[in-house]
């Protein structure tokens, strides 16, 4: 078909790709740029592709759940200890109403871990105490 004045055109669109982008360049090291490779590739580019796509660090996304429904009354996520910390992200304030997580969309914030396996595996028990 033939497509002539349209009616909505989308601008400043959110590039995909996300945390699961930034935690990729994080595995690698810093070594390679997701996000300039699907700028590329969505421009007909060809992406920069790194040498090897084996990880050099370990990464993990931790997930904190709500135990239970009700009013948030304390948080307590110290992150001062974490050796392996990248980034972590609180969708809930004391005093929030909160229901008891049900699916990832539902809880309470995110921790995302980078290092070697056995340090994001201590500072994963930390998190999670």
């Amino acid at each position: 078909g033939l497509y002539i004045n349209p009616c909505m055109v989308e601008i400043g669109a959110r590039l995909s790709g996300g945390r699961k982008a930034t935690m990729t360049e994080a595995a690698l090291d810093g070594t390679w740029d997701p996000f300039a490779a699907l700028i590329d590739s969505h421009s007909g580019v060809t992406p920069a592709l790194p040498p090897s796509f084996s990880p050099k660090n370990f990464v993990r996304h931790i997930f904190l759940p709500i135990e239970k429904s009700g009013h948030v009354s304390d948080i307590s996520l110290d992150t001062s200890k974490l050796t392996t910390l990248h980034s972590h992200f609180l969708l809930v304030e004391k005093g929030d109403f909160v229901n008891e997580t049900t699916d990832i969309t539902s809880c309470a914030g995110f921790v995302w871990l980078v290092g070697s396996k056995d340090e994001v595996e201590i500072d994963t028990a930390i998190v999670r105490s």
